[in-house]
């Protein structure tokens, strides 16, 4: 028999229909408010049926946030007597939806003369009252209830199947809310049906309870306060019931909250992983307690992983031991092979690099054999965890396979399996394992002097350090779009939004600036410009770009592509183009068809009938002008951008430095720019970024800390700001990240240890960081680089261009040394690569450098090549004298052995002239490996004590003859 309630909701609906089929021909707005989702979903087939005119439908995504836009755009030219819409519960910003209704409510009113239906939630129903209560005064209200034994169903049937289904998954995959059965209004849903329940003084019952408690922190957002709330809630209650299965099982996922928390918190890691590990063990030994060793082997491996995070290697080995036993008993070979990788750990620990290897073997083996055995994967659970074994796991085995190798001395294996451990290993599952992957490569790959491979690994290190938010301040390199961790064995983390880096670092204004320009239809074209290192590529990729994909513009998706190559431009641009595309569901293009203008004309006026707004960005462009500097060249690509400016929904956007803007003069006569008045230096086409105030950098240095590891105190942000202005009264945005990235590598922040560096603490935090990119050169090349450096500057404080034969020949090193030395400065951001015909040109970065290089590094280094070239000269000198004695050095050689040898009291000569021969060798080694200033300077030390001691330089190991020194001075010095 139905309930009180069931038979009031029925009347209700009728009454809903009523009202809809009375208003057709006008706009009325019904809002239709139910809690319950199951209850909604048997609802609206029934006001479907009910309805006896054209009822249109709409379902809205998450992404929305223009409710206007969404109906004209699903409606087109139809005319429907209703439109019911359902959803609103699960848009990502309801609260910007619901204002944008407010905004135009003159609009619903004139053209949509129909009765709308919208579904909400109670939660929905308040934000109406609060946020647009002027439109909610133009709706009605129907509240459907839901009876209370269905309440109580509800949280039952939900409660027992999330608690079965996260008990079989163990300590697997984290399953996410679909998997569970939960909708993304589940944890509304389910407090909502205990506080109507509580309304109508329902009382659940302890178990109930208790089950409720652990779903509700499982189905909140697991970074947060609120589902450690409900986790420890749900354990008390399950203790006081005494059920031990459930309370073992809740202290694992406490741990799980804490292992997450971890992640999240690296300052706090070691605390974080304690608290986790505790748990872990309790909930293990909970298991052993009750006789569930099928559960142990479930969960005994996460307690493992924090073991080894935390260094308890007895442990460790214990607990390895017994997982082993019972992954075999339960056959569980991806559990066993994580094992036998606890132990290899274990064993490097302990120095026994032998047996770690063994080991480390033994877990590849097993990964290996059983990836192949389950592939290709039966279902989407096995393939995401095939994924996970894949590219987390087995990445872990090698890893501890290429540090025995590294003990052991086998350098080329052990780079091999780095370099295979990096290759397999996702940083997106396990970034801090990643960076360790790095760091060991790098490390090893600097021992063996392959500085190139070394310093690429650094770059890559910084660069994953700063896309998961591992560091504040990035140095000279360029801001990347911040990505999320998502290793599936953790509760993953809501996605920050993607402006979040652009904003922390002061630019937030600027993408909302160029965010409005696209949006106009009178902005064909912008020009970014500003000085080197004022942030121009930093705001594209990471604030620009990222906000331009998640973005419609008057109902059009958006299309973003991203140029940086210049060589063979069109066929790079027509590759990107595809690739976009290729993303949007059926309309894959063949990248091989977009190799010509035309092609991409063709497909840009395509994308305009689909309903797309194509966005084409050029970064760094004053590298087309490098590489296309003929005359054809340039009017190819100012016709491009002609017919570009003439199709409907393109928008281009230049991005170079202000000291190049001059050069898009050209494009003013050649071509027909009429679209922009042939004016591409308009004022309403340039953007300009600048420098930042005093106050803007303050905020910009707490932006970029409050969401890392890394806090400055106030006084410290103060100090430094104060002397980053001292020269122009503003901050260079590449200097304050230069900075700030060293006091982040030397931990300073306090004003107290800032001081502590001298009386200009900026100016050695410059130099320590310039000291830093020196030493990427490697040792041996570290006084080359200097002199580089030096060279790139001259005596007026500027920056002048010069070719690498120049610099070569000024400073007389080899061509080897100085491309490396000069590729890790371009790469380090220090020096600019201008492509340039006949020869490329090479341009330190930034003229605040340039005093730093000269009054810290400049005297030291002019005096060093004066003393070298005076060496030089002395050393020619000496090799003629040694010419012309050579013949009576060899006759003196020659009886002189006999004579010594009788002779004890000259023993103290012949000790000196050997000392002189191996200096000579010693000499001629330097200059081998590659350290040509050393071993000149090592020479001449020889040649004055030949010169004083008026010796021969032979001896029994080596002979220096005059043809001999000759030679090796010629080819050496």
């Amino acid at each position: 028999m139905p309930s009180y309630r069931e038979i009031n909701n029925q009347k209700l609906l009728q009454k809903l229909v009523q009202g809809m089929e009375m208003s057709q021909g006008q706009f009325r707005l019904f809002l239709a408010q139910c809690n319950n989702l199951s209850q909604r979903d048997r609802l609206i087939p029934q006001l479907r049926e009910s309805f006896s005119g054209d009822l249109a439908q709409l379902q809205l995504d998450e992404s929305v946030d223009e409710l206007y836009a969404t109906i004209r755009k699903c409606l087109g030219n139809q005319q429907p007597d209703a439109l019911m819409v359902w959803g609103l519960e699960f848009v990502r910003n309801i609260d910007k939806l619901l204002v944008a209704m407010s905004l135009v409510r003159e609009e619903f009113r004139k053209n949509c003369p129909f009765p709308i239906v919208l579904w909400i939630d109670a939660e929905i129903s308040r934000k109406f009252i609060r946020l647009i209560p002027d439109f909610e005064n133009w709706s009605s209200l129907t509240v459907f209830e839901t009876a209370t034994q269905e309440l109580i169903d509800f949280i039952q049937q939900t409660s027992e199947s999330v608690y079965q289904k996260v008990l079989e998954s163990g300590a697997g995959i984290f399953l996410d809310d679909t998997t569970l059965g939960l909708g993304e209004s589940a944890y509304q849903e389910l407090v909502g049906a205990r506080q109507e329940l509580l309304n109508r003084e329902v009382t659940l019952e302890p178990e109930l309870e208790a089950n409720l408690e652990f779903v509700l922190g499982r189905a909140t957002d697991n970074s947060t306060e609120v589902a450690l709330e409900h986790y420890q809630r749900s354990l008390e209650l399950w203790q006081q019931i005494n059920n031990s299965v459930r309370v073992a099982h809740t202290y694992y996922y406490l741990g799980l909250w804490w292992r997450s928390y971890a992640v999240r918190h690296r300052v706090e890691k070691n605390m974080a992983c304690e608290k986790a590990c505790s748990y872990f063990q309790q909930s293990v030994e909970g298991f052993e307690t009750v006789n569930r060793p099928d559960l142990v082997a479930k969960f005994i491996n996460t307690w493992g992983e924090v073991l080894q995070t935390l260094g308890r290697w007895d442990e460790l080995e214990t607990v390895a031991n017994r997982a082993i036993e019972l992954h075999q008993t339960y056959s569980q070979p991806f559990c066993e092979a994580r094992a036998y990788g606890f132990l290899a750990e274990f064993e490097l620990a302990k120095n026994n690099y032998k047996q770690a290897k063994k080991l480390a073997h033994t877990a590849i083996e097993i990964c290996n054999k059983t990836l192949d055995a389950l592939s290709p994967p039966s279902s989407e659970k096995d393939e995401i965890t095939l994924d996970w074994e894949r590219y987390s796991h087995l990445g872990k085995y090698l890893f501890a396979l290429a540090k025995a190798e590294k003990y052991l001395g086998k350098f080329e294996a052990s780079i091999a399996n780095f370099e295979q451990a990096k290759n397999t290993t996702k940083p997106e599952y396990s970034t801090e394992f990643y960076i360790d992957i790095i760091t060991e490569s790098r490390e090893i790959y600097y021992q063996q002097k392959a500085y190139l491979a070394a310093f690429e690994l650094k770059q890559k290190l910084q660069q994953i350090e700063q896309q998961f938010g591992f560091v504040a301040f990035i140095g000279a390199n360029r801001l990347g779009y911040r990505k999320p961790n998502t290793n599936p064995a953790l509760p993953q983390l809501n996605r920050r939004k993607v402006t979040q880096e652009i904003s922390a670092s002061g630019r937030k204004f600027n993408v909302e600036e160029l965010l409005e320009r696209i949006s106009r239809p009178d902005y064909k074209l912008i020009v970014i410009h500003g000085q080197s290192g004022v942030g121009k590529s930093s705001i594209l990729q990471a604030g620009l770009i990222p906000a331009l994909e998640k973005k419609s513009i008057d109902t059009r998706n958006l299309v973003v592509v991203l140029q940086q190559v210049y060589i063979h431009w069109i066929s790079e641009l027509g590759e990107s183009l595809a690739k976009k595309l290729k993303a949007i569901p059926q309309l894959a293009v063949n990248s091989h068809i977009l190799n010509s203008t035309e092609a991409i004309f063709s497909q840009l006026r395509n994308n305009a009938e689909l309903n797309l707004l194509t966005v084409i960005i050029f970064d760094q462009f004053e590298e087309f002008f490098f590489v296309n500097s003929e005359p054809v060249q340039k009017r190819e690509f100012a016709q491009f951008l002609e017919e570009c400016l003439k199709i409907p929904f393109v928008k281009i956007v230049l991005s170079l430095r202000s000291d190049y803007i001059h050069y898009l003069l050209e494009f003013n006569y050649l071509a027909n720019l009429e679209t922009i008045n042939n004016d591409i230096l308009s004022k309403n086409i340039l953007y300009e970024l600048r420098n930042f105030s005093q106050d803007k950098a303050k905020l910009v240095i707490q932006g970029l800390t409050e969401n890392s590891q890394f806090k400055i105190d106030p006084n410290l942000t103060e100090k430094l700001v104060e002397d980053l202005a001292q020269e122009l009264g503003e901050i260079r945005p590449i200097e304050l990240q230069v900075v700030g990235a060293q006091l982040q590598t030397e931990n300073i922040t306090t004003v107290e240890k800032y001081q502590e560096l001298g009386d200009y603490p900026k100016a050695e935090l410059v130099n320590r960081y310039l000291t830093s990119v020196v030493k990427d050169c490697g040792e041996q090349n570290e006084k080359m680089a200097w002199l580089v450096l030096m060279l790139l500057t001259d005596e007026n404080n500027t920056r002048p261009l010069k070719t690498q034969a120049e610099l070569a020949k000024e400073s007389e090193f080899q061509e080897k040394e100085l491309e490396l030395v000069l590729n890790i400065f371009v790469e380090s951001s220090l020096v600019f690569l201008l492509r340039e015909k006949p020869a490329n040109r090479y341009q330190l970065v930034h003229d605040y450098l340039v005093r730093f290089i000269r009054q810290r590094k400049g005297l030291e280094i002019l005096e060093e090549l004066k003393q070298e070239k005076e060496k030089r000269k002395q050393l020619q000198k000496w090799v003629v004298r040694v010419s012309v004695g050579a013949a009576l050095g060899m006759a003196v050689l020659a009886g002189g052995m006999t004579v010594f040898g009788l002779q004890a009291k000259k023993e103290s000569r012949r000790a000196e002239r050997q000392t002189i021969i191996t200096t000579v060798n010693e000499s001629r080694a330097l200059s081998m490996s590659g350290d040509r200033l050393d071993g000149l300077m090592t020479a001449m030390k020889a040649i004055q004590k030949q010169v004083d001691g008026k010796f021969d330089l032979t001896g029994q190991n080596g002979t220096l003859t005059s043809t001999s020194s000759q030679k090796f001075l010629q080819n050496h010095y």
